[in-house]
C-alpha cells in the first residue's frame, strides 16, 4: 500500500500552489493561459493512471511559452510527480531535475518544493524511511520559503503520509490537523475533503476507529472528490481497513469492492493490486478462506501486470491464514515461517502480533507444543509493544495538542490585551457614546478568552489524571497514592473516624520474572492491579506505588474490617488464573494490615507501619495476612 499512497499524496502536494505565479516575468495570453491550466492541475492533479497522465502532461506541456524558464522547470516539475509506468526510470528523472535545479541560480522554492516530493514518490522501496521523511521534510522547508500558505499546507500533508507510512501516526496527525488550517483559509472544498482522508487514516492507524471513520466518510461526502475516481478509490479502501481492524468484515468487504470497482474502471492494476490484498484479509475475517485464495491470486496478476512489486509478505500471511483453516497446517507453516522472518527483521510489532498466534495454533495441531509456546509468549511481547507503541503515539498527540493551544491561548491574550489597550486610548479620544462600543468589545473578547480558558483547564485536568496513574496497571501511581493517602489521613485525624492502610507485596515476583520473562510479568501485575481493585469499595484506593508493591487505602475502616478486606485480596489474588500466559503459573500475595493510632504524626509513618506487618507475613511464611496491631 505505500507506493499507493504515496502516489495519491503526490497529487495532493501538488494542489493549490497557483499564487507562487506571481514572480513570472512572462506576459500576454500565452503565459495566462498556462498559468490558468496550471492551477488546474494543481488543483485536480494529473490524472489517476500513467494512461491518463500521458494526455494531461502533454497538454499542459503545449501551453508552455517559449522561452520561459521559470515555467518550464515549474512545467517539469509538476510532470515528474505524475504517475509513471517505469518507476526506476522516473526516479532516475528526478534525481537529475533535482541536480540541474540546484545548478541554477535562478532559485525557485515552490519548482523545488515539487521535486523534492516527485523524488520520494519514486524512491526504490526499501525498510529504511528516512531518505523519505528528509525528502519530505526539505519539501516542507521549501514550501515555507515560497510563503504560499497553500502550498505550505499540501507539503505538510505530504509530510504527514510519510510520517504515517513510517508508523509516526502521532506526527503525522498533527501535520495533517496543521495542514487543515491552511486549506480551510483556502476555502476550496476539494482541498479540505482529500485532507480529511489524511486526518481519518492516522486515527485509524492509531485505532481511533470512530474517528477515523467519522473524518473518512465526511470526506467522500464532498462533491467534488466524488469526482476524482483515485481519491474515491482511496477512501473506501481506508474505510475497508478500518472496518475490517475493528472487528466489521462484512462492511470491510462491501468498501473494498467499490474500491476494485473504480480501479478496474480506470485500468489501474497496482490500485486493484493493493485492494485485493485488503479484501483477502477481509474474507479470512469473515471465514471464507476459499474466496481468500482466490482473491490472492488475482492480487498478484494486478501487480504482474503494474511491475509494481506489492507487498509480497503479506500476500504469504493471508495465504497462510487460508491454508490453515482449509488443514493444510504444512503449507500454512512455511507461509508463516517467511513472514514472520521479514517482520522479525522490520522489528513490525504489529503484524508480529497477528501471525505468532496464527503459527502457534498450527505448531499445536503439528505437535510442536515447545515452539506453540514459545510463540504465545512472543505474541504477548509483541502484542504488549503494539499497545505501548500506540498509547505513546497517543500521549504525543495529546501533548503537542495540549502545547499548540497553550501556546494559542498566549497568543490570543495577547491579541486581547493590544486590542483592549487600542479601545482604551480610542475611548479617550472619542465622544464618550464610543466608550460603550469598546465596553461592549472588551466584554466580548473577555468571553472568548474565558471560553478558551475553561477549555485549557479541561485538557490540563485531562493531562493531570494521566500524569497521576500507572501505565501498566491503570491504578493510581506512587504520587497519587501518597496525595490521597495524606488527605484521608488529616479528614481522619479530623473527624476522628478510623483509617487503614494496607501494603501488598507480590509473593516472588523476581522469579515471575525470571523464569518466564518480563512480559508475562507485566501481565501478571496488571492482572492482580486490576482483582484488588475489584474487590474494594468505591471510596476506597488501590495504589501501585513501585516494581511489584501495592498500597490500598481504607477511610472509614478499623483494623478486624480491614483485616477482612486484606483476606479477600488475599484469596482472590490466590485464586487468579494465569494459564493462558503460562500453564501452571501461580500468583500469591503478602500483606500488612496497620490501623491509624494517636501517636501517628504523618501518612507516611502509618504506611511504614504497614510495610513493616507484611514483611513480617513474608517471614511468617508468605501468601498470609498480618496486622501492626500488636494485640
Amino acid at each position: 500500500m505505500r507506493q499507493t499512497t504515496k502516489r495519491a499524496f503526490v497529487l495532493l502536494a501538488l494542489l493549490g500552489a497557483a499564487s507562487a505565479w506571481a514572480e513570472g516575468n512572462a506576459n500576454g495570453d500565452a503565459a495566462k493561459s498556462f498559468d490558468e491550466a496550471f492551477d488546474r492541475a494543481l488543483r485536480v492533479g494529473l490524472g489517476g493512471t500513467p494512461a491518463e497522465a500521458v494526455t494531461e502532461v502533454q497538454s499542459l506541456q503545449a501551453l508552455v511559452p517559449a522561452g520561459d524558464a521559470l515555467r518550464l522547470r515549474r512545467f517539469e516539475a509538476i510532470a515528474c510527480g505524475a504517475p509513471q509506468e517505469d518507476r526506476d526510470a522516473a526516479f532516475k528523472r528526478a534525481e537529475t531535475l533535482l541536480a540541474e535545479d540546484e545548478a541554477n541560480p535562478d532559485r525557485d522554492p515552490t519548482t523545488r518544493a515539487l521535486l523534492h516530493v516527485c523524488h520520494a514518490t519514486f524512491l526504490p522501496q526499501a525498510n529504511d524511511l528516512r531518505p523519505l521523511i528528509a525528502a519530505y521534510e526539505r519539501a516542507v522547508s521549501e514550501a515555507r520559503t515560497a510563503g504560499d500558505p497553500v502550498l505550505l499546507g499540501q507539503m505538510l500533508a505530504t509530510r504527514g503520509s510519510g510520517y504515517s507510512i513510517a508508523g509516526n501516526h502521532a506526527k503525522s496527525l498533527i501535520d495533517s490537523l496543521e495542514a487543515q488550517k491552511f486549506f480551510e483559509g483556502d476555502g476550496d472544498p476539494l482541498l479540505i475533503a482529500v485532507n480529511l482522508q489524511n486526518v481519518g487514516t492516522a486515527y485509524r492507524r492509531m485505532g481511533e476507529f470512530e474517528r477515523g471513520e467519522e473524518y473518512l466518510r465526511k470526506s467522500l461526502e464532498e462533491p467534488s472528490l466524488q469526482k476524482l475516481w483515485v481519491y474515491t478509490m482511496l477512501g473506501h479502501l481506508q474505510l475497508g481497513f478500518l472496518y475490517d481492524e475493528s472487528g466489521r468484515p462484512a462492511d470491510a468487504r462491501k468498501e473494498l469492492k467499490q474500491a476494485i470497482a473504480l480501479c478496474s474502471e480506470h485500468n489501474s492494476a497496482a490500485d486493484c493490486g493493493y485492494a485485493r490484498i485488503a479484501l483477502a484479509g477481509a474474507e479470512i475475517s469473515s471465514n471464507r478462506p476459499k474466496a481468500a485464495l482466490a482473491v490472492v491470486a488475482l492480487a498478484r496478476r494486478d501487480f504482474e501486470t503494474s511491475g509494481d512489486p506489492g507487498d509480497p509478505t503479506m500476500l504469504g500471511f493471508i495465504e497462510g491464514q487460508a491454508l490453515a483453516r482449509l488443514g493444510e497446517n504444512t503449507q500454512a507453516l512455511a507461509k508463516f515461517d517467511a513472514a514472520i522472518a521479514t517482520w522479525t527483521s522490520e522489528e513490525n510489532a504489529r503484524y508480529l502480533a497477528l501471525v505468532l498466534p496464527e503459527r502457534a495454533t498450527v505448531l499445536e495441531r503439528l505437535g510442536e507444543h515447545e515452539r506453540a509456546v514459545a510463540d504465545l509468549r512472543r505474541f504477548i511481547e509483541a502484542h504488549a509493544k503494539d499497545d505501548r507503541d500506540r498509547a505513546a503515539q497517543r500521549t504525543d498527540f495529546m501533548r503537542e495538542q495540549f502545547d499548540a493551544s497553550r501556546r494559542d491561548l498566549e497568543n490570543a491574550q495577547l491579541r486581547a490585551q493590544e486590542e483592549l489597550r487600542k479601545q482604551e486610548i480610542a475611548g479617550l479620544n472619542e465622544a464618550r457614546r464610543w466608550q460603550w462600543v469598546a465596553v461592549g468589545l472588551a466584554i466580548v473578547l473577555a468571553g472568548i478568552l474565558a471560553v478558551m480558558v475553561v477549555r485549557q483547564i479541561r485538557k490540563a485536568r485531562r493531562l493531570q489524571l494521566l500524569a497521576m496513574t500507572d501505565p501498566l496497571t491503570g491504578l493510581a501511581n506512587r504520587r497519587r497514592t501518597d496525595y490521597r493517602g495524606s488527605e484521608a489521613f488529616k479528614m481522619a485525624r479530623l473527624t476522628g473516624t478510623p483509617y487503614s492502610v494496607l501494603a501488598l507485596d507480590i509473593d516472588h515476583f523476581k522469579q515471575v520474572n525470571d523464569t518466564h520473562g518480563h512480559a508475562i510479568g507485566d501481565a501478571v501485575l496488571a492482572r492482580v492491579g486490576r482483582e484488588c481493585q475489584r474487590t474494594l469499595r468505591k471510596l476506597d484506593l488501590m495504589g501501585r506505588i513501585g516494581g511489584e508493591e501495592f498500597s490500598g487505602l481504607l477511610p472509614e475502616t478499623a483494623e478486624p474490617a480491614a483485616m477482612h478486606v486484606a483476606e479477600r485480596l488475599r484469596q482472590g489474588v490466590e485464586g487468579l488464573n494465569f494459564d493462558d500466559l503460562s500453564p501452571g503459573l501461580k500468583v500469591t500475595i503478602s500483606i500488612g494490615v496497620a490501623q491509624m493510632r494517636d501517636s501517628d504524626t504523618d501518612f507516611a509513618g502509618l504506611l511504614s507501619r504497614a510495610d513493616a506487618a507484611m514483611y513480617r507475613a513474608k517471614q511468617g511464611g508468605r501468601n498470609r495476612v498480618e496486622s501492626d496491631d500488636p494485640s
